[in-house]
């Protein structure tokens, strides 16, 4: 990781310093040093356009790529835990909104998601060894969702490797709560002892360079989509 690389030559300006101590009501003496810690701890990095982006703890630190300056601390509004069976009625409204729609396209009635192919994702969740997930919460509502299934689906590579469904309500997008759920849900995974995750994704869809952006790498792909898979 190329922050991780170069986070010796990590520091900020007087502004940055001072955004971040008012952002999060900050005392720690050293800032920079706050910050390297954790960056070497986040729970996920991702590097979108000319900054870096470090998640942990509820917070996103923002990074220039080209300079190691830190330019930013803030709080997320979005928080994420771990999926009760209380949450899983709400996987149906979360598979609907997860199928992509190409543009030009009407979208599909809301009983698609009964289609078997579909269906598969959320039936008795809760049920299979491996299945886990986390949601999104903004002001206690759940506005997004991230759960990971063994079965024979569009994205399978193998019995040992779950497969990705991800969706957030569209009102709440662009607001991190996906980079947010994959960061929760990697580490549910690895505690639950995964090696892999694998995903499927039209090609079309703009979500290949998030996924790509996670660490996920194309293992094999058909005419209209991409099987992708990220090493844990």
């Amino acid at each position: 990781m190329a922050l991780i690389d170069s986070i010796d030559n990590l520091h900020t300006t007087s502004m940055g310093e001072e955004r971040i101590r008012r952002n999060l009501a900050l005392n720690k003496p050293d800032v920079i040093a706050w910050c390297k810690e954790k960056i070497i701890n986040a729970d996920i990095i991702i590097r979108k356009g000319k900054n870096w982006y470090v998640y942990i703890d509820g917070i996103v630190i923002t990074v220039n790529s080209h300079s190691n300056t830190v330019i930013t601390a803030h709080k997320t509004k979005v928080s994420v835990r771990e999926i009760t069976p209380a949450d899983y009625p709400l996987l149906e409204d979360f598979i609907y909104h997860a199928i992509f729609v190409p543009a030009g396209t009407e979208t599909p009635p809301r009983g698609i998601i009964y289609n078997p192919d579909v269906f598969i994702y959320i039936d008795r969740f809760g049920s299979k060894p491996g299945d886990c997930g986390v949601v999104a919460e903004v002001g206690g509502k759940v506005i997004g969702a991230a759960w990971e299934r063994i079965i024979p689906a569009f994205g399978h590579v193998d019995d040992e490797t779950p497969e990705l469904a991800i969706s957030v309500l569209p009102k709440y997008r662009g607001q991190a709560a996906g980079t947010l759920l994959m960061a929760r849900l990697f580490g549910l995974l690895r505690e639950s002892g995964f090696k892999k995750t694998s995903l499927a994704v039209q090609k079309e869809n703009t979500a290949v360079k998030f996924y790509q952006r996670l660490g996920y790498i194309t293992v094999r792909e058909s005419v209209e989509e991409y099987i992708m898979v990220k090493d844990l």
